[in-house]
């Protein structure tokens, strides 16, 4: 035995340890971030854990000092230019609101030309959230994009440690490239239509709590829009409904003990649990970041709210599924007809 078990840890070592790595990896860095946001008070604390999580989750190794530069000053210009973009049309809400239509257009059809993924999915998350939170609640206007810039920031500095820490790149097969739509147009025509009527809604009524949805949104559709098909956007509903479930379990979990000792168990069990189905890759690891994502955002906004405004984040929960069922059913409903009028229109 002394002599089989050695050899069976040689066999078994490098893609298990490979695994292992992974979701230290992801858990430590994503509720590093987050317990450090939650202690200095810098809300919304989800958006910097979310951030660390996609790079955590999609970077097979560290990213070099360039590309974290880069992805940091990307999102500073991005916020920024939102920000202005917003001050600078407020008097005139028609024309603002065609400009970002037009923007979240241009994103989508980059996107579906499988082009500047990640720099076209942090626009998008600029031009829909900084807009409504700045015609919505004036006070924060100018304070957000900082946070964007510092959230980024966050994301990029806790991937490097760690992957200074847990050094074995990622054994998380890589998605396989996919090839531009026939139809880009058609398909930033969708994206559009399933993001804009959210953000019209919150700038209505005026609703304040729109960062968490729209964020969880974006990213919903922009991965949509990634695999070409919405074949399991329904998948992602679920996913989505079970992370919101996993943030109210944890929030009163908290509520046992609360601490800040208490606040790291309970967010690094969430990080290793999601993990560990986000380091099979696929579909199901699709789904589980995106659980993750939809979880964080609900855990944050739980804390944010507390004990006695229970029943507001509450009903943030029910916007989630809202939000999510719409984007999904507008998927469900509209891309299976654009694929079939695609090869219509080639035909003739």
């Amino acid at each position: 035995m002394a002599v089989a078990l050695p050899r069976r840890r040689s066999v078994m070592e490098p893609a298990e340890v490979a695994r292992l790595q992974f979701v230290l990896r992801f858990s430590v860095g994503t509720t590093a971030v987050f317990v450090i946001c939650e202690w200095m008070g810098w809300q919304p604390s989800a958006i910097p854990a979310v951030l660390t999580a996609v790079l955590l989750a999609n970077l097979p190794v560290s990213p070099p000092f360039k590309v974290g530069l880069v992805l940091v000053i990307l999102m500073t210009i991005f916020a920024w230019f939102a920000f202005f973009l917003t001050t600078l049309l407020n008097q005139t809400p028609s024309v603002l609101f065609g400009v970002i239509g037009l923007i979240i257009f241009l994103a989508f059809a980059g996107l579906a030309r499988s082009k500047g993924q990640l720099p076209l999915t942090l626009l998008l998350v600029c031009i829909t959230i900084v807009p409504v939170v700045t015609l919505t609640v004036s006070k924060y206007a100018a304070v957000l994009p900082p946070l964007l810039a510092r959230g980024m920031a966050m994301a990029v500095l806790f991937t490097w440690i760690a992957y200074a820490i847990w050094p074995l790149p990622s054994p998380k097969s890589p998605d396989p490239p996919l090839p531009p739509l026939k139809s880009p147009v058609a398909a930033a025509a969708l994206g559009t239509a399933i993001v804009l009527p959210l953000m019209l809604t919150y700038m209505l009524f005026g609703i304040t709590d729109a960062i968490p949805v729209l964020l969880t949104t974006v990213l919903l559709v922009a991965k949509m829009e990634e695999e070409r098909s919405a074949a399991s956007g329904w998948a992602k509903l679920v996913g989505n409904f079970l992370g919101g479930f996993v943030a109210v379990a944890a929030y009163y979990l908290l509520a046992i003990a609360p601490s800040l000792a208490t606040l790291a168990l309970v967010t690094f069990i969430i990080g290793l649990v999601f993990a560990a189905q986000i380091v099979k890759g696929g579909v199901l690891g699709g789904n589980a970041l995106l659980g993750y994502n939809s979880a964080m955002v609900i855990f944050g906004l739980a804390l944010l709210k507390g004990p006695s405004n229970s029943g507001t984040w509450g009903a943030r929960v029910v916007q989630f599924a809202i939000a999510c069922t719409f984007a999904v059913g507008m998927m469900s409903l509209l891309w299976p007809r654009m694929k079939a009028a695609a090869p219509a229109r080639d035909g003739e």
